[in-house]
């Protein structure tokens, strides 16, 4: 009887602690709503690429051969920088 008593606390216990989440949809890279991308093109089909965080450049402007270039750099850039931001506190 006690195995059960033990299973029902523990099954209890796991129940509960999901309903104290009251929003767990993932977060994504539109979340960060202090980073600023900024993403140009000329008529050539060339494509610049400039990031701030807070109104300060993080990323300086470089050329990509495609937007989407441009994105994925964009994303990788935000990811190392929000890391490096969260090791600092």
């Amino acid at each position: 009887m006690k195995k059960e008593d033990s299973l029902r606390k523990f099954i209890r216990e796991e129940i509960g602690r999901n309903f104290h989440t009251l929003d767990n949809s993932p977060h994504t890279f539109d979340d960060f709503q202090d980073y600023d991308i900024e993403i140009n093109g000329d008529p050539e089909g060339v494509y610049f690429l400039t990031i701030h965080y807070k109104d300060e450049k993080i990323f300086p402007t470089q050329k990509f051969n495609s937007r989407e270039d441009a994105f994925s750099h964009s994303r990788q850039v935000i990811d190392n920088d929000r890391v490096k931001r969260m090791n600092q506190t």
